[in-house]
């Protein structure tokens, strides 16, 4: 892909044809454009001699200068003292710089930044011109000494995406984890969702949770409640750092808001937007706006954003919930004459439709005053609201069928045809509403005590709550078919047949109501953290250059409470018999590229059955089973820091050390050996040195060495540490134990890069080696409940993983501009894992789950005055999802590539149109179950194409 992309990109160039025109001085003309706006422009003589431009006849400054400056490697900024022009690969001002002058030569500041974090966002000032924004983030970090990315602007408005997980692809080295067809989560350094940390200008927010399917991703941060737009500066720490708080081994991803006093003029921006799903005709409608203002004085700023949006989405499916080999799978799902590891289904087959409708509104408020020259306090508010409504139509078959004949796939050693004469099937439907909040309120302030100390203090508060909750109980109904014939013939990767033989529109092709039951969820996470922060500016004949040191209080609550109810068997043979009141017909017939064959419609239970035959399912006291899937965690640390920055003419030295003091507790209920539920109450406490050292060495303006070592901590998943006691209901019968004993994964890392930077070409390959103990593993025992023996699976500490990889990254600014286009930008980067493994004190070895060998991001995006192309394309290898070691075959995510397109036209300064194209390919994501001799279809899912059409206007 990136060949082919690369031949068009130069192709393209070939063909391009500038026209000739009369050549003037380009100094003469930006003279003579200062006294026609009455505009100071500032410039070094020396950066422009020479150069002759065509005469403008553009009739704004703005589009004159980019017309003029874009094609020669310059660009602009608006500063309180005028438009500073400079040259973009070398040296790119800060936000509202000042500008002293040596001899009448205007001489430009470079970007400071300090080894906890960089400046606060800029404003617009790169909202809106890529190449600047590229050059501005390459340079902050060109400064940085560890390992680091930014993104900032334009590298995350102008590609395209639906929320902000999807635009962080512009980071090199970070992937993304899909959730019906929307980005979720986010991977990075080899590791997956939970290694990785998410702050909010440096301080942890609180997850929302996965209520629906009772998956808890606990500190997995989910994307979904961010809006693409919402935040205009963000960095990436690849390494950790000792300024921020500790909980990542992978990579912290700091979000920064922006600074209202940055802002040059006031704005206010308006985005309406349409969208469509492919096949429907219905345009879900989305509202933003964007607003900033500042005091005649320029001390105090406020912005305002918020974003309304409504998504329909449509998922169909195939799944099968477990495989296993043969001679392990349970009695009625064993198959005779067949050999013992030959892979079998030992859980139900369906196709599914999941209908979602959704509704996202997020609202970010940010209050900054300079109360003095020596204070500044800012303040901020986020919130987010997420509406869920699923329906979910699903028609299913239990392979256990006596009577049933079944056929080989020999290449994959599996069952892939099935004859059922007397089928087992249903047909059920789940209905729930979901609701999703976050809100997070932030306090801080910079002060310096006195204009001769270059000491600043920067104490700060952060609360962070997230509420994830059913609004209305999840309910499930099952119907049982009548006896009929079926045919299922799978592939590896599609399903050619899925019929019966009866008429499945038909009401008398269903026997009876099998199941009807409710299901409730509430998940709170609160998160709250205070302290403060100390920035010491030196420079001394030792080589100090900065020392920072800090102290962070910060609690963290988990409080999971779920309920179950259903009808009794005896309930339920008193139902009136079916009829024409009980089923309906689906909506949308089944349309999926991975099957190979027409599907037949079916009926599905109506909607609210419940009500419609007042059956009376209301929720009492919580049962035993719901006490066992309900706990509460908490984690309580007390974390110091210190830092320091050296420089020794070519080399800069950072070191820290950080302490982290913390106690958890869970509280949750346990089944003893008598049977009997028992409440249990644990608490433990860890203390952990956190030192990093990282090296810079800079022998050329061109060339960058850096090598580093860090020391890092994971803490345990929340729901990893409930002592639950699970019985698996389906497939082949295991428990699942949860162990509030585990403790912090430590990762040791260690990391080698060389950066190669030119006028319009940079590039990275960077080395990282992670070595982990007390990693989370799964291990299996026996144990005996209510006189049945069971495989048990409980996670310890007693792994050690080893992950080695290297990333590749470059960013290419194509040197030839046409009559066309005047920005062209290329940027790929990949990732290879050469090592994931894990070793146990048993003497077991496997891979490290949720991690692909290869990862790679292309994005191109080409532009003129008038209009902007781009496209988007992200890359997975297939990985472990999850390492099944009872008698189940592991879950496997095939490689996949997500390609996403955008076109923008700009009418004016002020209004633009632009139409963006989600998952243009269309790629079904599948999911296989594989053992060492096998291997079979376990998931397919197609999410559909996506189109968004946006007006942007600026008033």
């Amino acid at each position: 892909m990136l060949r082919i992309s690369s031949f068009l990109c130069v192709a393209l160039f070939i063909f391009s044809i500038p026209t000739q025109a009369a050549q003037a001085s380009l100094i003469q003309q930006l003279t003579d454009l200062s006294k026609r706006f009455s505009t100071a422009i500032i410039y070094n003589t020396s950066l422009l001699a020479g150069l002759t431009v065509e005469p403008s006849t553009q009739t704004t400054l703005e589009q004159t200068l980019d017309l003029w400056l874009t094609p020669r490697q310059l660009s602009w900024q608006k500063t309180a003292s005028g438009i500073v022009i400079f040259q973009t690969a070398t040296s790119v001002p800060a936000p509202a710089i000042s500008i002293p002058e040596t001899n009448n030569t205007p001489v430009l500041e470079e970007v400071i930044v300090t080894e906890s974090l960089p400046t606060p966002s800029n404003g617009d000032a790169y909202n809106h011109n890529y190449q600047q924004a590229i050059n501005y983030a390459q340079q902050i970090k060109s400064n940085y000494v560890g390992q680091s990315e930014i993104a900032i602007g334009a590298m995350l408005n102008q590609l395209p995406a639906e929320n902000l997980a999807e635009a962080l692809q512009a980071v090199p080295g970070i992937s993304i984890t899909r959730d019906r067809g929307e980005a979720l989560n986010i991977n990075a350094m080899g590791l997956g969702a939970e290694y990785q940390l998410t702050l909010f200008n440096g301080h942890r927010l609180a997850n929302t949770e996965n209520v629906r399917n009772s998956n808890q991703y606990g500190q997995q941060h989910r994307f979904d409640i961010f809006s693409a737009g919402l935040f205009s500066n963000i960095a990436v720490y690849k390494t950790t750092n000792s300024s921020l708080p500790s909980g990542a081994v992978g990579a912290t991803v700091n979000l920064l808001s922006d600074d209202p006093l940055a802002y040059q003029d006031n704005n206010l921006q308006v985005m309406l937007t349409g969208a469509a799903l492919e096949g429907e005709r219905n345009f879900q409608p989305s509202f933003g706006l964007t607003a900033n203002a500042k005091s005649a004085d320029g001390d105090l700023g406020v912005i305002f954003k918020m974003n309304y949006e409504n998504r329909l989405q449509r998922q169909f499916q195939f799944e099968s919930w477990h495989w296993g080999e043969n001679s392990g799978a349970p009695k009625p799902y064993q198959w005779p004459d067949i050999n013992e590891n030959t892979l079998v289904p030992t859980d139900g087959l369906a196709l599914t439709i999941e209908n979602e409708d959704r509704t996202r509104a997020t609202y970010y408020g940010d209050l900054s005053w300079q109360a003095t020259e020596r204070l500044k306090i800012n303040s901020l508010w986020f919130r987010s609201d997420t509406d869920f409504s699923f329906d979910e139509h699903r028609i299913s078959i239990n392979p256990q069928s006596q009577s049933a004949q079944a056929h080989i796939n020999t290449e994959n050693n599996s069952l892939n045809q099935f004859m059922f004469n007397a089928v087992n099937a249903k047909t059920s439907r789940e209905e729930s509403n979901l609701y999703y909040a976050n809100q997070t309120i932030q306090v801080d302030a910079n002060w310096q005590p006195s204009v001769h100390l270059p000491l600043t203090l920067s104490p700060f508060y952060s609360s962070s709550k997230a509420n994830s909750k059913t609004k209305e109980p999840i309910t499930r109904v099952h119907v049982a078919t009548s006896p009929m014939q079926a045919d299922v013939a799978l592939q590896h990767t599609s399903v050619d047949n899925f019929n019966f033989t009866g008429n499945l529109g038909l009401v008398s092709s269903y026997s009876h109501i099998s199941q009807m039951s409710k299901r409730t969820i509430n998940v709170l996470n609160k998160v709250q953290e205070w302290g403060i922060d100390s920035h010491f500016s030196a420079e001394n004949s030792w080589g100090l250059q900065a020392l920072d040191i800090g102290f962070l209080h910060s609690t963290q609550h988990y409080d999971y409470t779920r309920k179950d109810i259903s009808l009794s068997p005896l309930a339920l043979e008193q139902l009136p018999d079916l009829d024409g009141r009980w089923l309906e017909p689906i909506t949308n017939k089944f349309s999926a590229e991975f099957m190979n064959a027409d599907l037949q419609p079916w009926l599905i239970p109506k909607s609210d059955l419940f009500q419609l035959y007042d059956i009376d399912l209301s929720f009492a006291e919580m049962s035993d089973s719901d006490r066992l899937n309900s706990y509460k965690v908490s984690f309580v640390s007390k974390e110091g820091y210190i830092s320091s920055k050296w420089q020794f003419e070519q080399v800069t030295l950072s070191t820290g050390l950080r302490y982290s003091n913390t106690l958890s507790e869970t509280k949750g209920s346990q089944l003893a050996t008598t049977g009997e539920l028992a409440p249990i109450n644990s608490s433990n406490k860890d203390n952990t040195w956190l030192p990093s050292v990282n090296l810079k060495w800079q022998p050329s303006q061109f060339w960058q060495w850096r090598a580093g070592f860090n020391r890092a901590l994971n803490r345990p998943n929340y729901s990893d540490l409930n002592p639950k006691l699970h019985i698996n209901s389906g497939g082949l019968p295991y428990a699942e134990l949860g162990n509030p004993n585990l403790q912090p994964v430590i990762a040791n890392t260690s990391t080698l890069s060389v950066n190669w930077q030119q006028q319009s070409v940079s590039a990275q390959l960077l080395g990282f080696n992670h070595h982990m103990n007390n990693f989370i593993v799964e291990q299996t025992a026996s144990l005996n409940y209510q006189g049945l023996q069971y495989n048990s699976l409980q996670r310890t500490n007693d792994g050690k993983a080893k992950i080695k990889g290297l990333q590749a990254s470059s960013q290419w600014q194509l040197p030839i501009y046409s009559r066309w286009f005047l920005q062209s930008q290329l940027s790929a980067s990949i990732t290879h894992i050469n090592k994931a493994d894990v070793s146990t004190s048993a003497g077991n070895h496997f891979k490290v789950e949720g991690v692909s060998d290869w990862t790679g991001n292309l994005r191109f995006l080409v532009s003129d005055k008038k209009w902007q192309a781009a496209f988007n394309i992200n890359y997975r290898s297939d990985f472990l999802e999850q390492r099944d070691i009872s008698n189940n075959a592991s879950s496997y995510v095939e490689d996949y590539t997500s390609t996403d397109l955008s076109f923008s036209w700009f009418y004016s300064a002020n209004a633009s149109l632009r139409l963006d194209l989600f998952n243009a390919t269309n790629e079904t994501l599948t999911r296989t179950a594989k053992t060492d001799d096998a291997s079979s279809l376990l998931k397919a899912e197609e999410f559909g194409r996506r189109v968004v059409v946006s007006l942007s206007l600026k008033i």
